[in-house]
């Protein structure tokens, strides 16, 4: 019995996923197409539609991949963290956003972008919830649930405000909402 062949080049898929991932970050969707991958990943067009037969596939692949990113790292993060007061939560999660504004803002973009998209995506809405879930599931160790789910809300409005904003935020900017719901009584 001969041996079955593996696929000439095992390592497509990923090639196309980081080219969309490229596209994405440099152009938005509106850089994300099959062609336009295909070319970035130097594959034939009819690779990228095999492994993904439409670009909500492609664009919901990358969003799971960015938000599992995110998550990981985010994860991590609350590890590190440890046990903390909430004036140190208000603190540390200062730095969270002055550290994703000045070192991951195409990643930011770009998912808030997936997101947005996904209003009108029902098949993209899996996915793009997978971030605030991350940030909850973190969070939801160090406060209580209601809290946890406030800051899930009260990070994005920081992030996306300051994404949009002619300049950053400062530092009491970020933490004035945070201390409102950690140390409303301090």
């Amino acid at each position: 019995m001969a041996a079955k062949r593996g696929p000439a080049d095992p390592e497509r898929r990923e090639r196309i996923m980081a080219a969309t991932e490229r596209l994405l970050l440099e152009h938005g969707i509106a850089g994300v197409s099959h062609r336009a991958v295909a070319r970035e990943a130097r594959v034939p067009l009819g690779s990228t539609t095999y492994y993904f037969a439409t670009l909500d596939d492609l664009l919901d692949a990358a969003t799971r991949q960015l938000s599992e990113r995110y998550a990981h790292w985010l994860r991590s993060w609350g590890e590190k963290l440890g046990e903390v007061s909430p004036a140190g939560l208000v603190e540390a999660l200062a730095d969270l956003v002055e550290d994703q504004l000045n070192h991951s803002r195409e990643e930011l973009i770009a998912s808030y972008e997936l997101l947005t998209a996904a209003m009108r995506r029902p098949e993209l809405r899996a996915s793009a919830l997978l971030y605030a879930e991350a940030e909850y599931a973190v969070l939801a160790r160090h406060t209580d649930e209601r809290t946890a789910t406030a800051l899930v809300q009260v990070l994005d409005g920081l992030l996306v405000q300051s994404l949009v904003a002619t300049s950053p935020p400062s530092r009491a900017d970020i933490t004035v909402p945070l201390a409102a719901l950690l140390t409303p009584h301090d």
